[in-house]
């Protein structure tokens, strides 16, 4: 995406916050769900949730989360302002993080780690096999020479190979089934930004530049790889305000379309036998194919902002003002969701017997920032038009792979105790919009501070 389109997409998603049925603001965002990872390994026990006010945690399958405030996650780093964290999972259920400076892990449920193997540099994106015990990290910084890093499930990162001059790194992705094959894509630095597609056989060791048939568009994006066939990478090209889906099945030499949408594509997510592939975008809704990514149908006009498919479930993240819950989940391929996540019923930060200055300033910031994502008053209009139409299940007993049902009734008293309820939710927002100071004011804020490019929010 270049400079002028991210702008463009930055100060609309600011305007069209400040005309939402809500104006709660998080750290100077709109507070919004964006990527969701789970482990470790093929269990569901850790559910990683990125959003725009730092991230959501739970450790028992979704049943209950934990905030982890954005001082406490880059501490003492202060991020930019639009900075989204690459995100995943280790073998050891270790939840890490890539930032501008460095990586960070949350690995007790309570406190962040600071990963010492990994330099002081920009972590653009992160990728894990399917067990979680080899990831995969690329280390980039304008200016200076790009790495793929690597390590086991210790954490313990090393640098593959002599590195690449010239070149940025936006995404890494690995083959589950042959996990020295690894993708990556990035642009050149020069004036033009030309994208670029790699491939390497020796876990980053050395990367050859792939001479794609296909127009590469304003920025490349390697979505993912079939984990069946090392040969099959999906690519998302950013066109303008849209994006292009396209398939290779010779291992990047030659990409077809498969599939366009007139705003970004942020969710992407295949099946363990490659065979189901999904994608989606806020505007157009969820589209599944069911013949390895080759032809795609409309599943539902739900809005889509990330995928993830783990241990037999679809996980979606989606709009909290126009759906009951924020993240959801589906056991039949998307045709149904179970919701499992609202923002109101997040209990606050983890509880730590001898919390950290960052653990501390998460404390503080609670109180002011709870306000902020509490469901406002709502109209009795009945059925939101936007809202997904689909019987949530309320009488299946909680398993370890499905979370509590919620609770339908009325909404508790807010007693501060921890809620872990994903009832139903009219979705009807109701509270005054702001009037053309309050857009001047927005705009003034983000003119006014430094620009972030946000590499890892343009797809999971």
């Amino acid at each position: 995406m270049n400079y002028a389109t991210a702008r463009l997409l930055a100060l609309s998603a600011i305007v069209a916050s400040a005309a939402a049925p809500s104006v709660a603001t998080a750290n100077g965002r709109f507070p919004a769900a964006q990527q969701v990872v789970l482990g470790p390994g093929a269990r569901s026990d850790i559910v990683a949730l990125r959003t725009t006010f730092g991230m959501l945690v739970s450790r028992d399958g979704g049943r209950s989360f934990r905030w982890y405030c954005e001082d406490l996650l880059y501490f003492p780093f202060v991020s930019g302002l639009s900075f989204d964290p690459p995100v995943e999972v280790s073998a050891r259920g270790d939840v890490v993080l890539g930032f501008e400076d460095g990586a960070h892990a949350i690995t007790d449920g309570c406190d962040v780690t600071d990963l010492f193997t990994v330099s002081h540099r920009e972590i653009t994106d992160l990728a894990a096999t399917p067990d979680g015990a080899t990831l995969y990290a690329a280390e980039s910084t304008s200016g200076s020479r790009s790495y793929i890093l690597r390590a086991d499930a210790s954490l313990s990162f090393q640098r593959q190979g002599a590195g690449i001059d010239g070149l940025r790194f936006l995404t890494v992705e690995v083959a589950a089934s042959r996990p020295d094959r690894v993708y990556a894509s990035g642009f050149d630095e020069s004036s033009g930004r030309t994208p670029r597609v790699l491939r390497s056989d020796d876990g980053g060791a050395t990367l050859a530049a792939i001479s794609a048939t296909e127009s590469l568009g304003d920025a490349a994006y390697i979505s993912g790889v079939d984990p069946t066939d090392p040969d099959v990478v999906y690519v998302r090209v950013v066109e303008g305000l849209g994006s292009t889906l396209m398939r290779s099945a010779d291992g990047g030499a030659h990409l077809a379309v498969v599939a366009r949408t007139s705003d970004a594509m942020v969710g992407f997510a295949l099946s363990d036998d490659g065979a189901s592939v999904w994608y989606g975008s806020a505007d157009e809704g969820l589209y599944r194919s069911t013949d390895h990514g080759l032809h795609f149908t409309l599943m539902r006009m739900v809005p889509t902002l990330g995928l993830r498919f783990h241990g037999g479930a679809l996980w979606l993240v989606t709009d909290w003002l126009r759906q009951p819950w924020a993240l959801a989940r589906s056991l039949d391929g998307g045709a149904h969701f179970d919701g499992v996540l609202r923002f109101e019923d997040v209990p606050g930060p983890p509880f730590c017997a001898s919390p950290s200055e960052g653990t501390a300033i998460c404390n503080d910031r609670w109180p002011a920032f709870r306000s902020s994502i509490q469901p406002v008053a709502r109209r009795d209009a009945g059925a939101p038009r936007d809202v997904l139409e689909v019987p949530m299940v309320l009488d299946a007993a909680p398993t370890p792979d499905r979370p509590a049902p919620m609770d339908v009734g009325a909404a508790p008293a807010d007693t501060g105790a921890a809620r872990v309820s994903l009832g139903h939710d009219c979705g009807c927002h109701s509270v005054p919009a702001p009037d053309g100071n309050g857009y001047l004011a927005l705009l003034a804020i983000f003119i006014g501070r430094r620009r972030r490019v946000s590499i890892a929010t343009e797809l999971q």
